[in-house]
């Protein structure tokens, strides 16, 4: 039986990675806001709101086999022997590597815990979640240079800032809640925020200063920055760096040496903006940096993320109070997912599946060593669909939305022997699957979910699931006692015993117990104050490492315009797809093409073309368009970086 609080109405929202306390408005159907640790005022934004709303007349409600070409209703118990006897024939003939798993980000710890685990114990380390994918070049370099693929520091210290950067990113519109819980005030208490984006949005709304870069050319703003201050000395943290750095003095000739003239020029800033953000820095006490997926976006071999670590380490602002690296994590369990090793490389607790001792301590606690070699990434898995990979179960994941050629994808899910999706409502990957299992959503069953910040917070039941639908808890202990040979490995009666194993093996959650998470949750690891990294660093020698500055990209041809999008839908049950069609384009931009305001615009590149409307908006930068990522989905799908406009009557 899943494990409640005493106060059951009250639990997280599950639909992004804030973390904000909810309950039931009065009506059920709308949530109301109750004060937490990531919304001290009670608020909720307006997802958060609906984070209730009836989907019944879309919910998936019996087990489904496909038989003569259609899904048809079974029992659980048929549903399972399906299953079981179609992967058990794949293992058979095929071996471990043969099966895929794919996670989702808003899937509970213990879920995604339980989902690797069955991969592992089958054999195989085939097993994603989108959730690595959305940050992998930050988390990455945070995972190399100084840790954790982790937030370094509490919402709340944001409030201590002197200087807040957001690159890359939207908070006021993507992480509403924090945003005017934390940035807001620090922002109007005499924080300065600096917001670095090709893009003007509702975040520069607040900014002292936009700086507009090229698209993918961030690096290059982090690289003048650190070239500025190392020039000026004062803006070095030389304490800091001698005492808890390594590499150093190679960064420091590199950035010196640096071909400043040049690289303002590629990078399309003005030299004053990075004249005056460097003074901020210089100035500032304490500065902390928020990171959106816009950053992992660089141009040819540069690293935005590792330039602006590199920045950071220099003026001394990881491991101490009011500063640090935030990763704006977008669902409700992105940070938990990969905590929970449901990714190809890693164990639980980010342990990499080739060192020896991470597989002693997983096979300490489930009697079985899990495999050694890193398995398929998401991407990879797709497509090896029916040819080495002949199995697939997707727990919450809509693979067919993959940013590929869509009869490309339609014919890996169909190349399959076996797909068995578990999820809410009948959704693209659902039109291939074999197997198709009813799931409870966030609001209809327990378990934890751990916020942007690495807050770990309780999930309740505040609503029924319909008719048979099941947890994906309960879908995975059924299935790992069916499927494989240890069957009491997945005999649990209570989430809290997922997850208190789950503190066993991973060192980020070591001495966490699900008993004393407590009302407002608590952070991994245990007692580490908010901030993570205050005495030394998650290394060899306990330093962070210094990167590389960045190679100075060659600007090619303007052969149109530089596509830049927002962030995609999050593919929640009930989150829609946006109705806004409008294409923005700097009105310099406008005027020299004879583009109106309202005017029907067709945007393409190749074979792909889609109808806009177009807007001028100054917050554009020249060279640059934007659209929304669902209506770009077409470019995403085919990695468009450029785009030619021309005018279609309406």
């Amino acid at each position: 039986m899943p494990d409640q609080t005493p106060d059951d109405s009250k639990t997280i929202c599950p639909l992004c990675g804030v973390g904000c306390r909810l309950k039931p408005g009065v009506d059920e159907t709308h949530a109301r806001g109750v004060a937490g640790s990531a919304n001290p005022n009670g608020r909720l934004c307006r997802k958060g709101i609906s984070a209730f709303d009836s989907t019944d007349d879309d919910r998936l409600t019996n087990p489904l086999i496909r038989q003569n070409g259609d899904l048809q209703s079974v029992s659980w118990a048929t549903a399972y022997d399906h299953i079981v006897e179609r992967f058990e024939a794949i293992l058979d003939t095929y071996g471990s590597d043969a099966l895929a798993f794919l996670g989702a980000p808003h899937c509970t710890n213990e879920e995604n815990y339980l989902l690797q685990k069955l991969a592992r114990m089958l054999g195989t380390n085939n097993v994603d979640n989108r959730a690595r994918l959305c940050h992998v070049s930050t988390t990455r370099i945070l995972t190399d240079r100084i840790g954790w693929p982790a937030t370094t520091n509490s919402l709340a210290e944001l409030l201590d800032a002197d200087v807040i950067i957001v690159a890359g990113a939207n908070p006021a519109e993507r992480q509403p809640i924090a945003f005017n819980s934390f940035i807001r005030p620090a922002v109007n208490e005499g924080a300065t925020l600096v917001h670095i984006d090709p893009v003007g949005n509702r975040t520069t709304r607040l900014a002292d200063r936009h700086v507009k870069p090229r698209p993918g050319m961030d690096a290059l703003v982090f690289d003048l920055l650190s070239s500025k201050i190392v020039a000026n000395e004062t803006g070095v943290d030389r304490t800091f760096v001698d005492n808890r750095t390594r590499g150093f003095d190679r960064f420091e000739t590199s950035i010196t040496d640096i071909k400043y003239g040049e690289t303002l020029s590629v990078s399309g800033v003005a030299e004053e903006s990075i004249e005056a953000v460097s003074d901020y820095l210089t100035d500032a006490d304490r500065v902390a940096a928020l990171v959106g997926t816009g950053i992992e976006r660089s141009s040819g071999e540069t690293k935005a993320p590792e330039a602006l670590l590199n920045l950071l380490l220099l003026t001394g602002n990881i491991g101490c109070h009011g500063a640090g690296l935030y990763v704006l994590r977008g669902l409700a369990n992105e940070q938990g997912a990969t905590d929970a090793g449901c990714v190809p490389d890693r164990l639980p607790g980010h342990q990499p599946v080739t060192d020896p001792r991470a597989r002693a301590r997983i096979a300490s606690e489930w009697g079985i060593d899990p495999p050694s070699s890193p398995g398929k990434t998401a991407k990879e898995l797709l497509a090896s669909f029916g040819s080495d990979v002949h199995g697939a179960l997707a727990v919450g994941e809509n693979p067919a939305i993959s940013k590929r050629d869509p009869d490309w994808v339609r014919q890996r899910l169909n190349a399959l022997d076996v797909l068995v999706v578990v999820d809410l409502v009948p959704n693209e990957t659902t039109r291939h699957a074999d197997v198709v299992l009813p799931a409870s959503t966030g609001t209809e069953k327990a378990g934890t979910f751990t916020n942007l910040e690495r807050r770990i917070q309780r999930i309740q039941r505040t609503r029924t699931p319909p008719e048979q639908a099941r947890s994906d808890f309960t879908i995975l202990t059924d299935l790992g006692m069916q499927l494989t040979e240890r069957p009491n490995e997945f005999e649990y009666s209570r989430v809290s015993e997922v997850f208190d194993e789950l503190s066993r093996v991973a060192p980020t959650h070591a001495g966490l117990s699900h008993s004393e998470i407590g009302r407002v949750g608590c952070q991994w690891p245990l007692d580490d104050d908010g901030f993570l990294y205050r005495e030394t660093f998650e290394t060899v020698d306990g330093r962070a490492q210094f990167g590389s500055v960045q190679p100075l990209v060659e600007r090619g041809p303007d052969n149109g315009f530089r596509l830049v999008t927002g962030g995609r839908k999050s593919n929640s049950h009930n989150d829609k797809y946006t109705a806004d069609r409008t294409l923005r384009i700097n009105p310099t931009d406008a005027d020299e093409r004879g583009i109106t305001a309202d005017e029907g615009i067709v945007v393409s590149s190749e074979d792909i073309s889609i109808q806009t409307t177009a807007k001028h908006d100054d917050s554009i930068r020249q060279g640059t368009v934007y659209l929304p990522a669902d209506v770009a989905d077409p470019f995403l799908r085919r990695e468009a970086a450029t785009v030619s406009l021309t005018s279609s009557p309406r």
